[in-house]
């Protein structure tokens, strides 16, 4: 098992990792990340009570290793058993693990990441929701109003719902918020299985720890992993939120958004407690983001090309917006039919590349090489106008815009031979 503590011992000792001792809460950590993009790095917020560790995902090596896989399709494999057979979850007593603090809001560790936010963020917190006996766990960042009051960004999702349809009947909706999960939780509540699905089970099935404990006020099931629980409310009460700089490193606007108010803190027992401070728009954020979304499109395009090799959603699209998809082609137009599967595996993509399986889809020189050398655009690009898009995408603000698709193949019935790159002698 690797829960936070865990992996802050294990990667303390290593040459990879920067320990920057005690930062500002502006900005300091963001510039630390953006100087040390290939360390992970360790610091503390000035006067907080907090260790936070940043940069868990430099790397897809990084990846690999926390996941004991060898590589992309082992790694899919991995998570797709996960999240179509959660494991059954396992209640144990809240008091082994944690104990009551007398914490407010400002003993949290909010962080300044960009000139542009309009406020002082958490970009790790987990809520966890449980509604007409359904549960749900979810990231969303929260934003500082005061020691009893945060801001948090709801996208139309399923706590969107949750909150929804505790308003429609006059009631605010009871949450924890858990700070400080491990990985395998965190890259669950990433996820967005059909509602219903709690994505607890999923983190369980990918850690092997099923065990959760009731939260003492709302009997919330929360993971023993987590380092601090909040229990709290998400009220009818609206704030201004935002802007926020998301992952794309653009400015999101600022606009009315549902208040968290805390009822309770309960910290762990098993030492200090340990924060993700995710710097939007870096590794980690990219990797949270799209690594959920790459072994649903590797399985929907599957189904319609046995030949797919590797599944990537690029740095450059934020991991969200941009795909490249490489295949052993053998049929005809089977290019275009692993282009328009990964659009149904992933709706919020903006273009599709599909390249061959020897291109490596992690280099966007290949890729641009592959596009130059074997697609033809009047055969093979492809615009469809009108279609749900992401409102991540400023060109798509009211989630309806075009796709692109990119067929950067091999004619099929061509020689390889006009086509190989040669390498050096």
């Amino acid at each position: 098992m690797t829960t936070l503590k865990s992996l802050l011992d294990s990667v303390s000792k290593r040459s990879d990792t920067y320990v920057a001792g005690e930062l500002e809460a502006e900005y300091e950590p963001t510039r630390i990340v953006y100087k040390h993009p290939d360390k992970r790095v360790v610091f503390r917020i000035k006067g907080g009570k907090w260790v936070c560790l940043s940069n868990i995902f430099r790397s897809r090596l990084d990846v690999y290793e926390l996941f004991n896989v060898g590589g992309d399709v082992e790694l899919y494999e991995k998570i797709l058993r996960a999240y179509y057979s959660p494991a059954p979850l396992e209640v144990d007593d809240f008091d082994k693990y944690y104990a009551r603090v007398d914490f407010t809001l400002r003993d949290l560790p909010f962080i300044k990441f960009y000139r542009e936010d309009g406020g002082m963020y958490l970009t790790s917190a987990v809520f966890i929701a449980c509604l007409e006996g359904v549960c749900n766990s979810s990231f969303h960042r929260v934003m500082y109003i005061s020691e009893d009051k945060a801001a948090l960004r709801i996208v139309p999702r399923h706590l969107y719902y949750m909150v929804k349809k505790s308003r429609e009947s006059g009631r605010d909706l009871p949450v924890a918020m858990v700070l400080g999960l491990d990985v395998y939780q965190e890259l669950a509540s990433a996820m967005s299985p059909p509602y219903g699905v709690f994505e607890v089970g999923i983190g369980a099935a990918l850690s092997g720890v099923n065990k959760v404990v009731k939260t003492p006020v709302f009997k919330i099931p929360v993971p023993v992993t987590s380092t601090l629980v909040v229990e709290g409310v998400i009220s009818r009460e609206e704030e201004w939120e935002g802007p926020f700089v998301d992952i794309l490193g653009l400015a999101d606007e600022r606009r009315r958004q549902p208040v968290f108010k805390p009822v309770a803190y309960y910290s762990t027992l098993a030492g200090e407690p340990i924060y993700h401070a995710i710097v939007p728009a870096t590794s980690d954020h990219f990797t949270l983001m799209g690594l959920p979304r790459e072994p649903l499109i590797y399985e929907s395009v599957r189904r319609v090309s046995p030949g797919v090799k590797r599944v990537r959603l690029s740095p450059g699209g934020g991991s969200w917006l941009i795909g490249v998809i490489s295949i052993e082609q053998s049929t005809r137009g089977e290019a275009l039919n692993a282009a328009l599967a990964a659009l149904t595996g992933h709706p919020s993509m903006k273009v599709v590349v599909v390249v061959d399986e020897d291109v490596d889809v992690d280099d966007p020189h290949q890729v641009e090489w592959a596009i130059a050398t074997r697609s033809k655009p009047g055969e093979d690009v492809v615009v469809l106008r009108g279609a749900k898009a992401s409102t991540l995408d400023p060109r798509s603000p009211n989630g309806v815009g075009d796709k692109l698709i990119i067929i950067a193949t091999k004619p099929l019935d061509e020689p390889w031979s006009k086509y190989r790159r040669v390498n050096p002698p």
